[in-house]
C-alpha cells in the first residue's frame, strides 16, 4: 500500500525529469541558427591575358607617341551588385625595369563593375627615347583586398613590354634563313635602315606600319607580299633619295655601318 512519503518521491523524480528535458530542449534549440552556416571566401581575380608577356612595339605605330594598352581581367567566381575594386602594383625587380611617368602611368582606381566578372585594364605608355636602345619591362602584380584574393597563382602577375627600334626575331641574317635578312632582300638590320622600312611602308590610313618579314630564302617559304615589300622600299628610297641608287639628288646614309655608306635594299648594303 502506497503512503504519502512515496507519492512524493514519485512527484519528485517527475519534476526532476521534466526540467533535465527542458534543460536539453533548451541547449538545442538555442544553438541551431536562424539560417544555415555557409562557408565563404572572397572571390578570386586574375589576370586572363593568353601568355604571361603583351609585347608592343611603337614601330608598328610611328607616328604615336603615347599609347594605351588594356589588359584583360577575369574573376574567378560570381558577379557582384556592386563595383568592386581591383588592387594592383607595378614591381621593380630584374625583370620589372620601367620607370613610372617616363615609360608607363597607372590610371587606378581599377573596378569590377556591377554585375560583371570581366574588366579591361588600361595602362598608358609612352615612346620615350630610350626605347631607340632597348624595350621597357612593367610588371604588375594583382593585389588581395577585402573584396577579390588571387584567383590563379600563375595568372597574378602580368609583364608588358614595350620597344621601338628593336631588331625583330624575324630578321635573320646574310647566312640565316629568315627572309629580311637576305643579301637580296633587305640585309643587315640596323636602326637607320629599320626606321627607313617602316617609313616607306607606313600606311596613313590605319596609321601602321609593317614590322615583321616572316617565311624563309628557300623558294616558296615565304608569302609573297614580302616582294611587294621589297619593291615599295626600293621605290620609296629612289624617289626621296634617288641619289643612293643613281649617284645623283638627295641621299640617305647609314652611321650604324662603318663609313656611312648610303642606305640601299636588294641588294642591300654591307
Amino acid at each position: 500500500m502506497l503512503n504519502k512519503d512515496n507519492f512524493k518521491l514519485h512527484d519528485m523524480k517527475k519534476w526532476t525529469a521534466s526540467i533535465l528535458v527542458a534543460g536539453i530542449l533548451s541547449v538545442f534549440t538555442s544553438c541551431e541558427p536562424d539560417k544555415p552556416l555557409r562557408f565563404e571566401t572572397a572571390d578570386g581575380i586574375y589576370f586572363n591575358a593568353a601568355a604571361d608577356s603583351i609585347i608592343y612595339s611603337f614601330a608598328k605605330y610611328p607616328n604615336r607617341l603615347v599609347d594605351t594598352i588594356n589588359i584583360p581581367v577575369s574573376v574567378l567566381g560570381k558577379p557582384a551588385t556592386q563595383d568592386r575594386e581591383i588592387g594592383v602594383m607595378a614591381v621593380a625587380d630584374t625583370e620589372g625595369n620601367a620607370i613610372e611617368n617616363t615609360h608607363y602611368k597607372l590610371l587606378p582606381p581599377y573596378k569590377i563593375l556591377a554585375n560583371s566578372t570581366t574588366a579591361l585594364m588600361p595602362v598608358v605608355i609612352y615612346r620615350s627615347a630610350d626605347l631607340d636602345n632597348a624595350p621597357a619591362v612593367l610588371k604588375l602584380q594583382l593585389k588581395e583586398n577585402d573584396q577579390f584574393q588571387l584567383g590563379i597563382s600563375a595568372k597574378s602577375s602580368i609583364k608588358l613590354k614595350v620597344g621601338y627600334l628593336q631588331k625583330p626575331p624575324s630578321w635573320g641574317d646574310p647566312t640565316g634563313f629568315p627572309w629580311a635578312g637576305a643579301s637580296t632582300n633587305f640585309g643587315t638590320w640596323t636602326k637607320t635602315k629599320y626606321k627607313l622600312i617602316l617609313e616607306a611602308l607606313y600606311d596613313p590610313i590605319s596609321g601602321t606600319t609593317v614590322t615583321e618579314f616572316a617565311g624563309n630564302r628557300t623558294v616558296g617559304q615565304f608569302p609573297a607580299i614580302n616582294t611587294q615589300y621589297l619593291q615599295a622600299v626600293i621605290n620609296y628610297i629612289r624617289t626621296k633619295y634617288p641619289g643612293n641608287y643613281t649617284g645623283t639628288g638627295a641621299t640617305l646614309t647609314d652611321p650604324d655601318i662603318p663609313n656611312n655608306p648610303v642606305i640601299k635594299v636588294g641588294p642591300a648594303n654591307y
